[in-house]
C-alpha cells in the first residue's frame, strides 16, 4: 500500500499517541478512537489530527482521514523516519523483578566501553546514559518507540535496551520491532489486577521466549517456572544462568560477600572464566548482571571488557540504593518475591537488625498485601507499616490487609503518613542495626487518588539526617 503520509513533508514533525505527551505542533495518531480523550487544550496545541477513515468525526480542518491508518501506522512512521528495524540490534527483558537493573547494568557495559546505548523503561528513557524523557509505562506504546528510535539514529545508537512489561507484552506494544535478543529473569505473583491469574501473567511474560526470530535468550535457571523454558524457545542459542547447577551455560559462584557491597565471583562462561567484585550488594543482582551477557557476547564478541566495566557499575536509583555514611537502604520492591530477596540479602550483613518501612499500592493486587506482611515478620525486628501510591484506596484499609499477614502485633507500628514514618524509624534506628525503605524506589511522587504530589523517600531521608 502506498504510503498516504508521502509527499506531506512529515519527516521533521513529531507523531504521538498518547495525550499525555502532546507539545505543541504534534501529529496525533488517534488509534482505538482516542481522540475522544483529547481536551480543548491540546486540540489547540495539535496541527493534524489523523484518524482511520472507519471512525466517524465532526468537520474539523485539523482533522485527516486515512484509510486503513490502524494497520499500517507503524509502517509508514518508519519510512518516514528511515528507520530500518533490522538495523538496530536491541535487548528485551522481561520478568517481574530485576528488569530495570538488568538494561542499567549492560548500559553501564556499554558505555564503559565507549558503545552507543540507549534504556527505555519503569526509570524513563535514557540516551547514551543521559536523562531523554520520563515515561509513564514501562514499556512504552509503539508509537513513542519510534520517536525514540529515531533520535537514536540521530545519535548514532543502535542498541537499545527495553524492559518488556507483562502488560505491554498482553497489549502488543513491541508490535513491528524486530526481537532478536531477550532475557528472562524471575517470575513470582505481580500485576493479577490486570492479568486476574497468574497463569494469564505467566503467559504473557513467556512470550518473548516464544518468538521465532530470537537468536540469543538468557533465563535463570534456578527459577522453577522456567523449568521447561526449552519446550517453548523456537530460536537460535539458548542460555542458562544458575548459582545453583555448574552444567548451566552460565555458572556463578559466589566468594564473598565484603561490607561495603562488594561481592567477590566467579563465573564459568562459554567464552572462558571470569573472576569479579562488583559492588552489587545483592546475590540476585548478580544472576541481573550475568543474563545480558550473551547478547554483550554476541555484540562485542568480547566478555573481558564486560568484566572489567562490572567493577565499576553502581546500582541505578531506588534499588537497594545505600545512603551514603548511614546504614539505611532504599529498594523498589513491591512484591513479595522481591520484599523477601532484598530483606533476606541485607540479612547477610552484620547487623543487629533489620527495620522495615513499607506499604502497598492502592487499586492493584490485593491478595499480595497479606503475604508482604508475612515476608515483613520473617526478617524485621520491627515494621513501620505506612502509605504507598493510595490511588482511590483508603490507606489505612491497605495498611490493615498488610497487618493481617503479621501475627507478632508487637513489632508493627501503624503511621499512614510516609513522611512521619520514615521520620520515626530513622529517629529510632540504633547503631548496627540497617533500617530498609521500600515500595517506591526511585518515584519522586505519590499518587493520591488520580493526582502525583511530589514526594521522595530519599529526600525524606536527607532531611531526617541532616
Amino acid at each position: 500500500m502506498i504510503n498516504p503520509f508521502d509527499n506531506m513533508n512529515f519527516e521533521k514533525r513529531n507523531f504521538v499517541s498518547n495525550s499525555k505527551y502532546i507539545k505543541d505542533d504534534d501529529i496525533f495518531i488517534s488509534l482505538n478512537d482516542g481522540i475522544k480523550y483529547l481536551t480543548q487544550e491540546d486540540h489547540n496545541k495539535l496541527s493534524l489530527i489523523l484518524i482511520d477513515s472507519k471512525f466517524e468525526q465532526d468537520n474539523n480542518p485539523k482533522i485527516l482521514k486515512i484509510n486503513n491508518l490502524e494497520e499500517n501506522y507503524l509502517k509508514w512512521i518508519d519510512e518516514i523516519y528511515g528507520i530500518q528495524q533490522s538495523s538496530f540490534k536491541n535487548l528485551f527483558v522481561t520478568g517481574t523483578n530485576g528488569k530495570s537493573t538488568t538494561i542499567e547494568l549492560l548500559s553501564q557495559a556499554f558505555s564503559f566501553n565507549s558503545i552507543s546505548n540507549s534504556t527505555i523503561g519503569t526509570l524513563g528513557t535514557y540516551l547514551n546514559g543521559n536523562k531523554y524523557f520520563s515515561n509513564n509505562l514501562t514499556t512504552e506504546e509503539p508509537l513513542f518507540i519510534r520517536s525514540v528510535m529515531r533520535k537514536c539514529l540521530q545519535n548514532n545508537i543502535k542498541n537499545i535496551f527495553f524492559e518488556a512489561s507483562s502488560i505491554g507484552l498482553h497489549q502488543n506494544r513491541l508490535k513491528g520491532l524486530t526481537v532478536e535478543h531477550a532475557v528472562l529473569t524471575n517470575i513470582s505473583r505481580d500485576h493479577l489486577d490486570y492479568h486476574k491469574n497468574f497463569d494469564e501473567y505467566l503467559t504473557s511474560k513467556l512470550k518473548l521466549a516464544k518468538m521465532n526470530n530470537l537468536k540469543t535468550l538468557s533465563y535463570n535457571l534456578d527459577e522453577e517456572h522456567f523449568s521447561k523454558i526449552d519446550s517453548v524457545f523456537k530460536g537460535e542459542k539458548i542460555y542458562s544462568i544458575s548459582n545453583k547447577h555448574k552444567k548451566a551455560d552460565i555458572y556463578f559462584e559466589i566468594k564473598e560477600f565484603q561490607e561495603d557491597g562488594r561481592i567477590n565471583f566467579s563465573a564459568k562462561t562459554p567464552w572462558g572464566d571470569f573472576d569479579s567484585s562488583p559492588k552489587l550488594h545483592a546475590k540476585y543482582n548478580i544472576y541481573n548482571l550475568l543474563l545480558s551477557l550473551p547478547y554483550y557476547h554476541s555484540v562485542t564478541s568480547n566478555c573481558t571488557e564486560f568484566f572489567s566495566a562490572a567493577e565499576e557499575m553502581i546500582l541505578p536509583t531506588g534499588r537497594l540504593q545505600k545512603i551514603p555514611n548511614e546504614n539505611i537502604f532504599i529498594d523498589f520492591a513491591h512484591t513479595p518475591d522481591a520484599l523477601d530477596a532484598v530483606c533476606s540479602e541485607l540479612n547477610r550483613k552484620k547487623c543487629k537488625g533489620l527495620k522495615l518501612v513499607f506499604g502497598a499500592g492502592g487499586d492493584r493486587d490485593k491478595g499480595k498485601r497479606e503475604l508482604m506482611g508475612s515476608v515483613a515478620q520473617k526478617y524485621a525486628k520491627k515494621i513501620y507499616i505506612t502509605s504507598d501510591n493510595p490511588r482511590f484506596e483508603k490507606p489505612e484499609e491497605i495498611i490493615e490487609m498488610i497487618a493481617a499477614g503479621i501475627t507478632d502485633k508487637e513489632k508493627i507500628v501503624i503511621e499512614p503518613n510516609r513522611a512521619e514514618a520514615i521520620s520515626m524509624a530513622i529517629s529510632e534506628l540504633k547503631k548496627d542495626e540497617i533500617l530498609l525503605i521500600t515500595g517506591k524506589g526511585h518515584e519522586e511522587y505519590q499518587i493520591i487518588e488520580n493526582k502525583k504530589k511530589p514526594f521522595s523517600d530519599y529526600e525524606e531521608i536527607l532531611k531526617c539526617i541532616k
